[in-house]
């Protein structure tokens, strides 16, 4: 009777471990559908302006702010671990993005409502 009480102990912990390893292993982007949420013309121009040098439009910051700032933050971070852009700052970049952000969040604030009739 031991051995079959043994036998469940490790059962339960080998479910739990995994459990705990597939949890660990999903993708937050993919897991809030951050990536089906701005047009493809939006995507290149945020990033272009976080990346590079550019500007976002209002109509690409209405679209950035309904993305929403952890979608934002965790594509961010996402782009930085992609070996290509293993040279860049990444303090620069973390800085354009919360600035892109901000810049958003304000475009976001003027948008004044519709009048009801």
């Amino acid at each position: 009777m031991a051995s079959f009480n043994i036998y469940i102990a490790f059962c339960v912990l080998v479910i739990m471990t995994s459990g705990a390893a597939m949890a660990h292993d999903v993708d937050p982007i993919k897991a809030n559908n951050c990536e089906t949420k701005m047009t493809t013309h939006c995507v290149i121009e945020v990033f272009v302006s976080i990346f590079k040098t550019g500007t976002v439009s209002d109509d690409c910051c209405h679209e950035l702010i309904g993305l929403g700032q952890f979608c934002h933050n965790a594509l961010v971070k996402k782009t930085l671990q992609n070996p290509l852009f293993k040279n860049n700052d990444t303090s620069v970049i973390l800085s354009r993005a919360a600035q892109v952000w901000k810049k958003c969040t304000v475009v976001g604030e003027d948008v004044s409502p519709t009048p009801s009739l």
